[in-house]
């Protein structure tokens, strides 16, 4: 009997003479040996284990309808011989099909207990105030943190996604992956990509995503769904005391990245909001003295080169005077 028609008869591809066909070999002797070596050809290739078993059911539903059939036209002598034939025929798919199913049921409860058993192995790093951090993660995506901020990632990501927690600010290069999304999750808000450049401040309840290339999809981790997609110079805003909460904005040149370049830049930004920036960047603690008016504004890019350099630079702008003693600046009025 010609294998590929017995093949198409399993699969429910036979035309009527070759079901005809196969039903009339069935009958003969020594047919289920040869369906046993195409039975275990079957079993080596171990395909999808759904598409195999839907087969062997089928095909043993076939062999029964057979057996009925070649019942109804034979002699009883004859059925009786067929029908050994047959059920033992089919008494060997049953094997197959039931030990390729345990074989198959086996490995799926191994899986899981093997993933149930395994446990993600997170790596946190934490940026003190006045250093910066660089590194790569587990896919080759390049990171940058900033000051006084906190990241966590898994020492590998899984096959469907990349999870990274920011507490802080830090700068993303990350690698284009279609199959699995990069998210960031920084406040309120995470930040999915599938490969890009852009930034993520989160501070208090004020978490600002700024991108530079490519193209992000931001949402508020809360049950109402608002979701920002950006393009390159445009920036979410998510600011806990606002109704809107998320809103979308633009920003000038490339003021959100410059802090990665060792620059500090303001854009009329009051002194109380300066001195901070400041302590982050130094890791010292800045105290003010008498009626030094905190809300004057200034604007400038600065080199982060030297705190003393940077305190006279902003004194003789803002008439202010400071003393500097074991990491504490002390301002004063001129």
């Amino acid at each position: 009997m010609d294998k590929s028609i017995i093949r198409r008869f399993i699969n429910g591809q036979a035309s009527p003479s070759e079901i005809k066909q196969v039903e009339n070999w069935l009958a003969h002797p020594g047919s289920n040996h040869h369906l046993e070596e195409i039975l275990e050809e079957a079993w080596n290739q171990k395909g999808n284990s759904q598409r195999d078993n839907e087969r062997n059911e089928r095909l043993l539903a076939q062999i029964n309808s057979s057996i009925q059939k070649k019942a109804r036209r034979t002699s009883q002598t004859k059925s009786f011989l067929n029908m050994a034939l047959i059920r033992s025929a089919a008494s060997w798919l049953l094997f197959f099909g039931l030990t390729f199913l345990g074989f198959q049921v086996m490995n799926e409860n191994q899986s899981k207990s093997e993933e149930k058993n395994s446990t993600v192995q997170w790596i946190e790093r934490s940026v003190l105030p006045g250093q910066k951090l660089a590194l790569e993660l587990p896919d080759d995506s390049k990171v940058w943190v900033n000051a006084n901020s906190k990241i966590r990632f898994p020492e590998k990501f899984d096959r469907e996604s990349r999870e990274v927690f920011l507490e802080g600010e830090a700068f993303f290069e990350v690698i284009h992956d279609t199959t699995r999304p990069f998210r960031v999750h920084a406040g309120e808000l995470t930040t999915e990509v599938l490969g890009t450049k852009f930034n993520v401040k989160s501070q208090g309840e004020k978490t600002d995503v700024a991108l530079l290339e490519g193209k992000v999809r931001v949402k508020i981790n809360t049950e109402k769904e608002e979701v920002l997609v950006l393009d390159p110079g445009q920036l979410a805003a998510y600011r806990q005391e606002n109704p809107e909460k998320l809103h979308l904005a633009t920003f000038e040149s490339l003021d959100p990245f410059l802090w990665k370049d060792g620059l500090i830049h303001f854009r009329n930004e009051n002194i109380k909001n300066v001195l901070e920036s400041l302590e982050n960047w130094y890791g010292v603690s800045i105290e003010t003295r008498g009626n030094l008016d905190l809300n004057r504004t200034v604007s400038g890019t600065f080199a982060n080169d030297n705190l003393e350099n940077m305190l006279i630079g902003l004194g003789f702008t803002l008439n202010f005077t400071h003393s500097l003693e074991h990491n504490v600046v002390t301002i004063y009025p001129s």
